[in-house]
């Protein structure tokens, strides 16, 4: 009973406490339905702001969609122009740079074409002032300066009216000279040196000179550095009164120069030979005396030479057969017809021939030291002036090209005749050089050949005579044997 009534009460509370779980869980239920409600309401509030704001935006867009498309199109025309602008200014400058390059090229052209013609006059003017001379100079200098300034301005262009001026100026000078002119003035003789008073005419490329007096020079002029009187250079062909009616207007015959002064100035330029080696300066005068000192040696070392006779070895054959054979008696008239040097060998040989071998031979070879040493002598001297000669000569090679870049320092490239003493000192040098090396080196190859020929035979002959006088002895001993 108890348990049947433990087991009611258990079922009991089992299902009170069932109960209250589920009145609990309904509850539970309720609240979170009423929170979804209420988020559910929220949203679709939210919802529909939103899809009135955005219906909103979309009229909005909607009515300022078309302007902007509208602004938006006008924009691109306006860049298409801006482009079509923009091609239309690049083509004008590229045709513009194009234009400038060719215009540029064009004034350079003009600069070149410029400056040539003012080249040209200003060697027009070069050789117009050179063929006038200091006289007709004094009449023309101003107006030939004044064109020179303007043909090479220092920093400027050159003036092309001065190019047509001075080629007007040089075709007044022709037309002038073709007609022939004369003026009085004073010219130096080329001869005398000397200061005459006369007239100079003046025909086509040549000016003439004619002295007052009937024995005054005559012939053709050369200016000299300015200042100085013009030359002279007298015409021994040219007929004294011929001279004379040429500058009195009268007909006459002249001389011509057909190398246009070339020959003339060809003469002035060779000189002699003193003044040609006086090109060559100190070093030049050093290697003149070695050459003279050398010439001298070699006609001592010729005479020395001469004295050192040496016979043919068939000439001597005799004598070593005889004193082979019978000995030192009858050898004096054989040695009467040796030369001198070879002699003098044999007479040593001959006299000591008694003696011993060795003895013969100390007197043998003494005597071929004595004339080895004397005919040797001063030779080695020539071998080293052949060889210092052109030293010397490259030595004033030197000299001059630092003279030449001295003169070039000083008065630049553009005056040939300033650089002319450096350079002539060094070529002179050198020819002075070579001119005495050469020479002497072949006298003394010569020289010395026959020296050592001439004393190898003597060598030779004292070793058969040596061998000789082995042989008589030998001869002599044998019946003691």
């Amino acid at each position: 009973m108890s348990r049947f009534n433990l087991g009611r009460a258990a079922g009991l509370a089992l299902l009170l406490l069932t109960g209250a779980a589920v009145a609990g869980a309904q509850e539970a239920t309720a609240k979170y339905d009423a929170g979804l409600r209420k988020i559910a309401t929220e949203y679709t509030k939210r919802i529909e702001t939103a899809t009135a704001g955005l219906n909103d935006a979309r009229v909005r867009i909607a009515s300022e969609k078309v302007p902007l498309l509208n602004d938006m199109r006008a924009v691109e025309d306006k860049i298409l122009n801006l482009r079509a602008e923009l091609g239309s200014i690049r083509i004008n400058t590229a045709d513009f740079a194009n234009d400038r390059t060719r215009r540029e090229h064009e004034a350079n052209a003009q600069k070149l074409n410029i400056s040539y013609f003012a080249g040209t006059a200003s060697e027009g003017l070069s050789t117009l002032s050179s063929t006038l001379g200091n006289i007709e100079m004094g009449d023309w200098s101003a107006r030939v300066d004044d064109l020179r300034n303007r043909l090479d301005p220092i920093g400027g262009t050159p003036d092309i009216d001065a190019a047509v001026e001075t080629a007007e100026l040089m075709a007044t000078r022709v037309e002038t000279l073709l007609g022939g002119f004369t003026t009085p003035g004073m010219a130096v003789t080329s001869e005398a040196h000397e200061l005459v008073q006369g007239r100079f005419a003046y025909f086509g490329p040549e000016t003439f000179f004619v002295a007052d007096g009937a024995d005054g020079p005559a012939g053709t002029v050369r200016a000299r550095d300015e200042g100085a009187a013009p030359l002279v250079y007298a015409l021994s062909g040219w007929d004294k009164a011929d001279a004379d009616a040429l500058v009195t207007g009268r007909a006459t015959t002249l001389p011509a120069d057909v190398s246009g002064g070339k020959a003339l100035q060809l003469r002035q330029s060779q000189g002699d030979w003193i003044d040609h080696i006086n090109k060559g300066g100190i070093v030049g005068y050093a290697i003149l005396g070695l050459g003279l000192f050398a010439l001298i040696t070699a006609l001592l070392k010729l005479l020395d030479l001469n004295n050192l006779s040496v016979d043919a070895p068939s000439a001597t054959t005799p004598l070593l057969k005889h004193v082979a054979e019978t000995g030192q008696p009858g050898a004096e008239p054989l040695l009467a017809g040796l030369r001198k040097t070879s002699g003098e060998l044999f007479a040593t040989g001959v006299r000591n021939m008694r003696k011993p071998k060795e003895v013969i031979e100390e007197h043998l070879h003494g005597f071929i030291l004595r004339e080895r040493l004397h005919h040797e002598r001063w030779l080695p001297m020539l071998a080293v002036i052949a060889a210092a000669s052109p030293l010397l000569g490259l030595l004033g090679t030197v000299v001059g090209m630092v003279k030449t870049f001295t003169l070039i320092t000083v008065f630049g490239t553009g005056n040939a005749g300033k650089l002319s003493s450096g350079i002539s000192e060094a070529l002179v040098t050198t020819e002075l050089g070579l001119t005495v090396a050469i020479p002497t080196l072949v006298i003394h190859g010569f020289l010395s050949y026959r020296t050592q020929k001439n004393l190898s035979l003597l060598e030779r002959y004292a070793v058969e005579f040596v061998t000789a006088t082995e042989d008589k002895r030998v001869a002599e001993s044998a019946p003691d044997a």
